[in-house]
């Protein structure tokens, strides 16, 4: 099959070449049918048939099957529905949704293309940087977590806990996150920071909280500290290192830049 793949794109491409430009195969009344675009349409179809389509008689079926498209298309052009209002209507709906599209591709792309320039200017991060930073956090933690609410429903939990109750089967009752009890173990700059320190200053087996963040009302256990190995954390240290860099820069920049919650749900 990939044989076949082959010999038909070569097929295709040795004839795209043998004319100047845009080879025309075909013209159906003002359309055309060219070279590329019999190309594309190959692409698409299933490489169940592809080998078929290799031969000659397979492509004059295949260019058939467009040329039939491409009537179909005029006679309806020529028709009543060309200017019907819901053709219309179905048409300003479709364009919409392309400007809204066009506009998400647009902002996703400049923002993208933004950080990959930050990333060697003001991101940057030096192989000194990430040493001195992993001889100072050279560990990696490991907890369980559970998120409540309120602190009110929070402390209904710690006194549980603190009776005895068994932290896992707790969280998978109460929790609001009750997927993800055990969480993957974390370096020193990858967790909530308002965890984040009491979290590695813990004993093993320690439970704590609760504590706010903007998710709501956590109690963590934790289960273990381990040294972390050097050669395979240097690059998570680089991105931790990255993300605060990025973190203090976008903190500034909002310092300048007027933010505003109206609606009090997301207060």
């Amino acid at each position: 099959m990939k044989k076949t793949a082959i010999l038909l794109c070569a097929a295709l491409a040795a004839a795209a070449c043998s004319g100047k430009g845009d080879k025309v195969v075909a013209k159906v009344g003002p359309e055309k049918i060219t070279e590329s675009y019999l190309q594309q349409k190959f692409l698409e179809v299933s490489p169940a048939a592809q080998e078929y389509l290799a031969t000659k008689p397979g492509r004059r079926q295949f260019l058939d099957v467009l040329i039939h498209e491409r009537l179909m298309l005029l006679a309806a052009r020529k028709s009543p529905v060309a200017s019907s209002e819901e053709y219309k209507a179905r048409v300003r709906q479709k364009e919409a949704e392309m400007k809204d599209l066009l506009r998400d591709y647009k902002d996703f792309t400049l923002t993208r293309m933004w950080v990959e320039e930050m990333r060697g200017n003001e991101l940057k991060v030096s192989d000194a940087e990430v040493e001195d930073y992993f001889r100072q956090h050279p560990y990696k933690v490991t907890l369980e977590h559970i998120l409540l609410p309120s602190y009110e429903e929070a402390e209904k939990v710690m006194r549980k806990l603190k009776a005895g109750a068994d932290f896992e089967k707790t969280a998978k009752e109460y929790s609001l996150d009750k997927e993800t009890v055990r969480l993957p173990p974390v370096m020193y700059g990858e967790f909530l920071p308002e965890l984040e320190d009491m979290a590695f200053k813990m004993r093993v087996g320690d439970v704590q909280g609760p504590v706010k963040t903007p998710l709501g009302f956590h109690i963590i256990k934790k289960l273990s500290q381990d040294k972390a190995d050097r050669a395979s954390s240097l690059e998570r240290v680089r991105k931790i290192l990255e993300k605060k860099k990025f973190d203090a820069y976008l903190a500034k920049f909002q310092e300048k830049t007027k933010v505003e919650v109206l609606d009090e749900n997301y207060k």
